[in-house]
């Protein structure tokens, strides 16, 4: 069946977009460090206490079978399925740009946390959505083994993360990311803030103040060790 000339201009304005999307090389940072964010915030929010199993299911002579348990926000059945569907969050995203160096970056447009939001110097419409997903895609069809892999271990902070994949694995940014990041709007990085100040007063209180978190430092090291 034929296509309508109205039909025709879409593809050919879509295609447009998508082969400018990938000579953008602001589009790919930002989307690199978008989608990271993303995935760091997921797994966050999932239970560290809920774990599955994983290792090899055969059973040897003996009758044994070497398995053990891993935080099921680790694992690669969790992150594949996470990585899968991570970029159907680009269309909660506007491009921003910074008024003195022109530089584009991209920001929420609603709240994780359901506060009103401050926005200033922001662009919202279709093609940038498709442009952003699109870059998303392209990123995880490249380095999804990657991703993958670098989210099943604990301890890199966002900025660290986003330098790993964005920077040295993907090389789609030219700098480092900073610890603070304009891809969260600015009430969730205060909240972050108070978050790792609240830590921080935590880990200085006394060590019998300690002992009421049962075990879990010690249940923690020992997966980390397996």
């Amino acid at each position: 069946m034929l296509m309508n000339f109205g039909e025709v201009l879409t593809v050919l304005a879509l295609f447009w977009v998508f082969c400018s999307a990938k000579r953008d090389a602001e589009l790919y940072c930002g989307a690199c460090h978008v989608l990271v964010d993303e995935i760091d915030y997921a797994i966050r929010k999932i239970d560290p206490r809920k774990t599955i199993q994983v290792g090899s299911f055969r059973v040897d002579p003996k009758g044994n079978q070497k398995t053990w348990e891993i935080p099921y926000a680790r694992s690669e059945v969790y992150l594949t399925e996470l990585v899968e569907t991570v970029c159907e969050k680009m269309n909660q995203y506007a491009q921003s740009t910074d008024p003195d160096t022109q530089k584009k970056s991209y920001v929420r447009t609603s709240s994780r946390n359901g506060e009103t939001l401050s926005l200033s110097n922001i662009s919202m419409n279709q093609d940038i959505s498709k442009a952003l997903r699109f870059a998303c895609e392209s990123i995880i069809e490249d380095f999804e083994d990657d991703m993958v892999k670098l989210f099943s271990k604990e301890g890199p902070k966002l900025h660290e993360l986003q330098n790993s994949l964005c920077m040295e694995t993907a090389e789609l940014c030219s700098e480092p990311a900073s610890e603070k990041q304009v891809t969260k709007p600015a009430a969730e990085t205060a909240e972050a803030e108070t978050t790792e100040a609240e830590t921080t007063e935590t880990e200085g209180t006394e060590p019998e103040n300690r002992e009421s978190d049962g075990t879990q430092p010690e249940a923690t090291e020992a997966r980390e060790d397996l």
